[in-house]
């Protein structure tokens, strides 16, 4: 029996908004109904990602929704039971099938039980403009999945699966029963353990034998005359001697890692329960963080009392046995593999799916299902239209523990939080996670209200500011305290005092390029972008026709190249904007894969620079290599909000939005 119960609200702005249409088929929100929905949420209710909101209107039948989310427009004007079309507009929501108008109202909610049987409660989030995505699950290169099983290999019912969470890294197990597996180094994705050293020493024994053999009979054959021919063998078998040591031990390691990172047993615990389990595997310093450089499962699974780990490639398949109710009667994994295969469709997957063949209790076949990692039920997804999207993404750089206020203020941030957080952990959101963007009047909105994106992402750029050309906070404090603040009336800051006398304020900055901690940022953008491609290709290569908007600041700009590296030719690119970016001439960008790319920022040098002390000493400002004179800088009359950090703050670059339409750099209204 479904239960559930009905709350009902008369809408703000009823009688103000525009007529809503539901005979558009396109697998989006049309504007109208973006609005609708908006104006409901930021006006009278906080949205709740488990409800699912029904806006009716009488002016129109028919219905609109996106399977897989909650968000559903139903005409009201129709001669329809509107009771009836709400559950039959539920079922179609909930994944059930497209026939589900035709279907007897018995079968809809039988094929509603089957979902709730393989469906765990759980917090749902479907945000505003996230309106071709199913639903926005968690991401990262590794899903982590643990279930039980029974002797016969099915999963135990009815906790089933349970998939909390998405990561970039897998676990490596240290403690391991076998002495010669058990690692006894380990260091940046090294792991080094005895039957390393054990085979190269076993192989470079019988090469010594084998060269003390051939050394006795070279010096029988050989004449006194020929002691050079018989020098230059010794050296050649020396050289073959340290070859076959290192081809032995790389020969060992990979085997070695194909054994121990892709399965490993943890007979050690005993027989614990789920919860006990990922308690130690997430805080245990047995088991380490390894890096991921492809996407994969790791699968965590229960058998005959103990855990074992094993990892599976991107797609999973599941046959599952339901009685005549639609009650789950067993589960089984069958395989994983790349290739998506459903029904008819056949490509290589390019995030984590799972497809589950449903079979009746006799034995016969009754159709297959493809699941996100979020449980959502993707299958008419391959069936819809695929329509050129835009993708707007923000980059945002550093993030300082505290955003000013008082000294005490500042102080309880640094003790909460520490002189800095942690690197970015390179997954891409659905918000403002961080508020780096919003608070200033809404900085993001004014990008989105222009470019009308149909998918919007954050990602997040900040890095330690040891990866800056300041080197280290010291560094910084000591710049940021001995530069001259704007001056009063004319520019007298050419020169100023510093810590060697008098000299030149700009040699003040830091403009040495640190290359090394510019990559370390573009690397980890790589990781962040694979996590983008997959949220983009939740259908393999629903991208290919998907124009990209990037919005990059500071140190985003670095990350931002990263996930480019990936991107190309996933996705068109439309426009770049650059804003003040950190140690821009580290990057380059290539104008020919873009439509428009634009640097905004001060100007220490050239014809157009700026006073010292106007100029940005957060990030001190080059030129973006491969830009021609697509560089924009603040109008005269923001010169009161230019500085060392003003000249860098992202709410002082709303004058961006003030640029004729006609004008370069402008941020187009589409």
């Amino acid at each position: 029996m479904v239960h559930g119960s009905l709350d009902v609200f008369v809408h703000p702005l009823v009688g103000k908004l525009a007529p809503i249409s539901l005979a558009d088929n396109r697998p989006y929100f049309s504007t109208s109904m973006r609005q609708c929905r908006d104006a409901f949420f930021n006006n009278s209710h906080k949205k709740r990602g488990s409800d699912y909101y029904f806006f009716l209107t009488k002016d129109t039948t028919g219905r609109f929704l996106i399977p897989g989310k909650n968000l559903i427009f139903l005409g009201g004007n129709s001669v329809d039971n509107i009771s009836e079309s709400l559950f039959r507009a539920y079922g179609a929501a909930r994944g059930v099938q497209r026939e589900t108008d035709s279907l007897v109202l018995d079968s809809v909610v039988f094929q509603l039980i089957r979902l709730d049987s393989l469906q765990s409660p759980m917090e749902r989030t479907y945000p505003f403009h996230d309106d071709t995505e199913n639903l926005a699950s968690t991401n990262g290169l590794v899903a982590y999945a643990f279930w039980e099983q029974n002797t016969d290999g099915t999963l135990v019912l009815p906790q089933g699966l349970k998939l909390p969470f998405k990561r970039n890294f897998g676990k490596v197990n240290l403690a391991v029963d076998n002495y010669w597996l058990r690692p006894f180094y380990s260091a940046n994705n090294r792991f080094l353990a005895p039957i390393h050293f054990a085979l190269v020493f076993l192989v470079l024994f019988i090469m010594l034998i084998l060269r003390k053999k051939v050394n006795e009979r070279a010096d029988k054959v050989f004449h006194v005359h020929t002691k050079r021919a018989l020098r230059l063998l010794r050296t050649v078998l020396w050289l073959l001697f340290f070859v076959v040591g290192y081809l032995v031990f790389w020969s060992t390691d990979a085997l070695y890692k194909h054994m121990f990172f892709n399965s490993t047993q943890y007979n050690h615990l005993g027989n614990i329960n789920t919860p006990r389990f990922m308690q130690y595997l997430f805080s245990s310093n047995s088991a380490l963080d390894q890096p991921a450089n492809s996407v994969y499962w790791e699968i965590y699974l229960k058998e005959k009392g103990l855990w074992k780990m094993k990892r599976m490639k991107k797609v999973l398949y599941f046959k599952v046995v339901v009685d005549s109710l639609g009650r789950r009667k067993s589960t089984r994994l069958l395989y994983d593999s790349d290739k998506l295969h459903c029904d008819k469709y056949v490509q290589q997957a390019q995030t984590h799916l799972m497809v589950y063949h449903y079979y009746s209790d006799r034995g016969v076949f009754l159709n297959s299902r493809v699941y996100n990692y979020s449980r959502s039920d993707i299958t008419r997804k391959f069936t819809l239209p695929d329509p050129p999207k835009r993708i707007l993404v923000f980059v945002n750089g550093y993030r300082p523990v505290s955003q000013g206020g008082t000294a005490e203020q500042a102080l309880a941030s640094i003790q909460k939080n520490g002189v800095e957080f942690s690197n970015s952990k390179n997954i891409c959101y659905n918000d403002d996670r961080f508020n780096y963007w919003r608070p200033w009047g809404g900085f993001d909105l004014r990008f989105i209200e222009r470019i009308h994106p149909n998918e919007v992402y954050y990602a997040d750029g900040h890095h330690a500011v040891a990866t800056s050309n300041h080197r280290s906070i010291l560094n910084f404090v000591q710049t940021a305290t001995n530069y001259p603040k704007p001056c009063h009336g004319p520019h007298h800051c050419e020169f100023s005092d510093n810590s060697q006398g008098k000299g030149k304020t700009l040699a003040q900055l830091p403009f040495k390029s640190n290359k090394a901690g510019f990559n370390l940022r573009r690397s980890n953008g790589r990781i962040a972008g694979r996590n983008l491609l997959q949220l983009l290709n939740e259908v393999p290569g629903q991208s290919n026709n998907d124009s990209l908007f990037i919005v990059a600041h500071s140190m985003g700009y670095a990350y931002t190249l990263g996930m480019l590296e990936v991107l190309k030719g996933s996705c068109h690119f439309n426009a770049f904007y650059i804003i003040a970016p950190e140690n821009a001439e580290a990057g380059a960008v290539n104008m020919s894969q873009w439509n428009e790319v634009y640097q905004y920022g001060s100007f220490p040098f050239g014809p157009l620079r700026q006073a010292p002390c106007l100029q940005d000493g957060v990030a001190p400002q080059t030129a973006v290599k491969g830009l021609s004179e697509n560089r924009f800088t603040f109008p005269l009359d923001y010169e009161r909000k230019m500085g060392f950090t003003n000249s860098h703050f992202i709410g002082y670059y709303d004058w961006i939005f003030n640029l004729p339409s006609w004008q370069k750099g402008s941020v187009k209204q589409h």
